[in-house]
């Protein structure tokens, strides 16, 4: 893969300079899955903004390729443990769009990137007067479409003329992070809003869950000042940001504006933001070395299990040098447990056994030792620990 020596801030349009980080070993997709591409990331001194080269044939891969939970109907990520009950992505997504958004009887509301749509789907399960509807750039979730919207309210590669200024609300839950011209995508979006319509989108945050930052098909890592000099650009005022409704992510709330868009620059300190991002992909550049030396010193020839089957479980496997010492994968999401990751099985935590003397720990590190702290089953003997 050629990478320019530097690239044009999608957000704001100035150049970056030369990469900060860049990854000819492997890759890991969003998904969780090893990727045969590099992952090379950028950040702009003007606006905050970090970004990755879009994969390639970006419009294909989400296509034909970009698969998200489609391996049974209910398949979501675990979001928390709350009281012995578990609470998933989607219905938690829901819920923060009830209380953010004030829904009239009737409105119409697009899931606009949605996926198989679940998060739309819990929501009009609470709210059965809301008008849903539903469009992706992938004719794959047509089946978990027909369940709760009609075809006429469905749309996959372009939206129909007669959406136009037609919604009330444009949900984007995780979709802005994934396309390669964030400005068309939210010009795309406010088209279809009747003036004064919101957007409520949801999009990573990396000072909350640095591993987003190298996730090879996470096109834009925002900053909250990018995030609003994007806004304002594509015709959005009344902008909300909110850091603490949803883990490791910003929920964004904003309006149509009446005047059409137009480039506003947002005077912000960004320095932190850039600092952050350049300190991340250094460790992130020595963990590698890292994993080989663990595995060296401390877990050669010794049975091993990595807990957590998504993004950093597999950016662990894949620096191992000698996988035949992993017995599994854990995980405490059952819809994950359905999976093989390297061919290996997804077992619950009580499902590790006691001859198992190495656990790598692949979660986000901010918040690994507290939920590690609470897993009973990986204490239950003595055992050697690894964590980025």
């Amino acid at each position: 893969m050629s990478v320019a020596a530097h690239a044009a801030c999608v957000v704001c349009s100035t150049a970056s300079g030369a990469p900060i980080y860049r990854n000819d070993d492997v890759s890991v997709s969003s998904t969780g899955r090893s990727f045969a591409a590099s992952t090379v990331v950028y950040v702009c001194a003007a606006c905050g903004h970090a970004q990755t080269p879009p994969v390639a044939d970006i419009e294909g891969y989400y296509d034909s390729a970009y698969r998200v939970h489609l391996e049974s109907d209910d398949a979501d990520d675990l979001y928390d443990e709350r009281d012995g009950t578990s609470v998933y992505r989607n219905e938690h997504q829901a819920n923060i769009a009830l209380e953010k958004l004030d829904l009239r009887q009737g409105a119409t509301v697009l899931d606009f990137g949605c996926g198989k749509g679940r998060s739309l789907r819990a929501l009009l399960a609470k709210r059965p007067d809301l008008e849903g509807y539903v469009f992706d750039v992938s004719d794959a979730y047509r089946a978990q479409w027909d369940e709760f919207i009609p075809r006429e309210r469905q749309a996959t590669y372009g939206t129909p003329p007669d959406w136009a200024q037609h919604f009330d609300v444009v949900l984007a839950f995780f979709a802005l992070e994934h396309v390669a011209d964030p400005r068309a995508f939210l010009l795309d979006i406010r088209a279809l809003l009747r003036e004064g319509g919101t957007l409520h989108a949801i999009v990573p945050n990396v000072r909350q869950n640095p591993g987003d930052l190298i996730v090879v098909d996470h096109v834009n890592h925002f900053s909250p000042s990018s995030l609003r000099m994007l806004l304002a650009a594509t015709g959005f005022d009344h902008v909300q940001i909110d850091e603490r409704a949803h883990d490791a992510a910003f929920v964004i709330d904003a309006r149509r504006a009446e005047a059409p868009p137009a480039f506003v620059p947002v005077q912000a300190d960004v320095a932190d933001d850039v600092r952050y991002a350049r300190e991340s992909v250094e460790r992130w550049a020595a963990s590698a070395a890292k994993v080989a030396v663990f595995e060296a010193e401390i877990a050669q020839g010794r049975k091993a299990a990595v807990y957590g089957s998504g993004f950093y479980g597999v950016f662990i496997a894949s620096h191992l040098k000698d996988r035949s010492n992993v017995a599994y994968f854990l995980d405490r999401n059952p819809h994950q447990q359905a999976k093989r990751i390297f061919d290996l099985e997804v077992r619950p935590p009580t499902g590790i056994e006691d001859d198992v003397e190495v656990v790598y720990i692949a979660l986000n590190p901010l918040k690994a030792r507290e939920i590690v702290a609470g897993i009973a089953p990986l204490h239950r003997v003595a055992r050697d620990f690894f964590s980025l």
